[in-house]
């Protein structure tokens, strides 16, 4: 293949990547749209809007990606995975939330000296923030709930599969592993914003991607993006609401606790990643041997026919 034609290749599974990231845009927009047009304030809604958005992204980019996959290589990897990796997915998710926390509090630090950095952690903290131009006292009791379910359960599912799923999907297939952790990773950070987000956000999107190739499942990038939703932001999101009469005290010693927990975390996450690798090798020796052992078979198979066939001659 000539170099004009590995390049070919390469543009048209990068524009393909573009284009589920489109097509998750797309989506969203559209039940944006639908609730303008009937009217439901998103703002208020927003564990409502974030369900439906992610059921129907979901829904139909797998159909889609199934449909695509039918004469290939499967886009979407789902291999089971053990209760010791199940295990290191968890720490490794506290680790990457001590990261994101540390980058925070060192970000934070900086924009006492930089005008501009201070305006942009404004901004990054009012977008993290459901209740920064919403009162509490508008949102229904329930709506929360449903948002906190969302956010810690459903969105990691529909996120993992469009940016590890789809995307590093498409484009492993000419890229290779390595090259396609980069890509997608730097498209996960784009598409959170250029802001204080960007910067956690890709080195979240290398450690996830990393991870999904390692286990060969989308099952562990999932249980990876929610163990970060749920510590990083669904605790938060419920004990803050005034409704609940969650004591102020309470709330505060348990985020800090989380804070704290996750940041130690850090160096025992890199330590549980490794064994992930560790493991992937472990299986990938264990395969090779069993394919050795049947190739080995099927030629003592072939021998004992011909020596059959010769004893009858």
């Amino acid at each position: 293949m000539s170099f004009w034609e590995k390049a070919l290749k390469k543009s048209g599974a990068l524009g393909k990547s573009v284009v589920w990231l489109l097509y998750f845009i797309c989506a969203d927009s559209a039940i944006y749209y639908a609730f303008m047009y009937l009217n439901i304030d998103r703002k208020i809604y927003k564990g409502t809007y974030n369900l439906i958005s992610s059921i129907v992204i979901f829904v139909t980019m797998f159909v889609i990606a199934k449909l695509l996959s039918l004469k290939s290589e499967p886009l979407i990897k789902i291999k089971k995975i053990t209760w010791d990796q199940i295990l290191c997915l968890i720490v490794v998710g506290l680790g990457m939330l001590g990261f994101v926390t540390l980058y925070i509090i060192i970000a934070d630090k900086i924009a006492a000296y930089l005008e501009s950095l201070k305006n942009a952690m404004q901004d990054y903290r009012e977008s993290v923030d459901r209740f920064s131009d919403t009162p509490q006292i508008v949102v229904p009791a329930w709506d929360t709930v449903l948002y906190v379910i969302t956010l810690c359960f459903i969105v990691p599912v529909t996120e993992e599969l469009t940016f590890r799923g789809v995307v590093f999907g498409q484009l492993r297939r000419e890229f290779g592993p390595m090259a396609s952790i980069i890509l997608s990773a730097i498209l996960f950070g784009l598409l959170h914003g250029i802001s204080v987000h960007i910067g956690y956000a890709i080195v979240c999107g290398l450690i996830i991607a990393a991870v999904y190739n390692i286990t060969d499942s989308l099952i562990a990038p999932i249980i990876l993006h929610a163990v970060f939703n749920i510590f990083g932001s669904g605790i938060a999101n419920f004990m803050t609401f005034e409704a609940f009469g969650i004591p102020g005290n309470l709330t505060s010693t348990v985020l800090l606790g989380i804070n704290i927990t996750s940041m130690l975390m850090m160096p025992v996450a890199v330590i549980a990643f490794a064994y992930l690798v560790v493991i992937k090798r472990k299986r990938a020796k264990e395969s090779e041997a069993l394919e050795q052992a049947s190739e080995v078979q099927v030629e003592l198979s072939g021998e004992t026919e011909e020596n059959g066939i010769e004893a009858k001659e």
